[in-house]
């Protein structure tokens, strides 16, 4: 089998190479999942369709089969078959899982970490069309990316490099997400992504979010807030600090619904344009936008 440095994840990749690193993920792990079906039990490699809490150099969940890591070590990679999932660190085993290398997570299927007990991921959280993820009291050492997922939903996330949500599930009408007490070591990137149930990423007024800390940039862009079960949704980007340029561009909201921007402290630029409508407050105590150098935010 091939090492683990040859199906791994970019650095520090963003928006528009999203898709070339998902795919190139995609095609490691069909060879990962060949290697792992054919791989004899004393390699290390381990599949599991109900739970595992061992060590072991690989962990395959086969499509169509949950399986909880709690108090495991995965000293490679886990992956995740179509429509599979993964979990950890819940109410019933709050035990921590290590996982050295990289948590691939194929098409539909779902990532259940936290809130109680750690979750460690040594490189790369990477997942691909109609995947939920639930992520909380986790640390990624380097990249999150997650290529139109259904929702991704973060609470006392650390994200060591870039943090990369990107494009809309095709037939997903119950579109979710929620970043959270999250902190992104580079750049978190929320681009090119269609709503029905709104997205709040930092804002504390929804469903009690805290906001965000990023170091470098917090990019925005090219969202559309649809109206969903619940009506008209919302893009919500609220009570976080920014470490370079906050940028809020092309994002639209479809009549009723709303885009808002605010609270946020940023050390450099606050740059919004292009929005239809414009950002505004949806509750009075929203404030305005501290900006070091620029502001056309609020």
């Amino acid at each position: 089998m091939r090492q683990a440095h040859e199906c791994s994840g970019s650095n520090r990749t963003t928006g528009p190479t999203l898709k070339s690193v998902l795919a190139l993920t995609t095609a490691c792990a069909v060879f990962l999942l060949v290697g792992l079906q054919n791989a004899a039990g004393g390699s290390g490699t381990v599949t599991c369709t109900d739970a595992f809490s061992g060590t072991a150099r690989d962990v395959l969940v086969p499509a169509d089969n949950f399986c909880s890591l709690a108090g495991a070590t995965v000293t490679h990679n886990v992956i995740v078959g179509e429509r599979g999932g993964v979990g950890a660190g819940g109410f019933e085993n709050p035990a921590r899982l290590t996982v050295r290398h990289n948590v691939i997570v194929q098409a539909g299927a779902e990532v259940d970490f936290g809130p109680l007990g750690e979750t460690l991921i040594g490189h790369d959280l990477l997942a691909r069309t109609n995947t939920s993820l639930h992520i909380a009291q986790t640390t990624i050492r380097h990249d999150l990316f997650a290529y139109q997922p259904g929702t991704v939903q973060s609470d006392a996330l650390r994200v060591g490099d870039d943090l990369v949500v990107e494009g809309t599930p095709p037939g997903n009408e119950f579109v979710f997400d929620s970043l959270c007490g999250t902190a992104v070591g580079h750049d978190l990137r929320y681009t090119n992504r269609s709503v029905t149930l709104g997205v709040s990423i930092g804002d504390e007024e929804a469903l009690d979010c805290t906001g965000d800390t990023v170091g470098h940039d917090l990019v925005v862009s090219g969202n559309s807030a649809l109206a969903g079960f619940f009506g008209p949704s919302a893009i919500e980007v609220g009570n976080n600090t920014v470490g370079h340029n906050l940028v809020f561009t092309g994002n639209t909201a479809v009549a009723g619904g709303y885009l808002e921007v605010s609270d946020n402290t940023v050390r450099h630029d606050a740059i919004c344009a292009g929005n239809n409508p414009a950002p505004s407050g949806d509750d009075p105590t929203d404030g305005p936008n501290l900006v070091g150098h620029t502001n056309t935010c609020g």
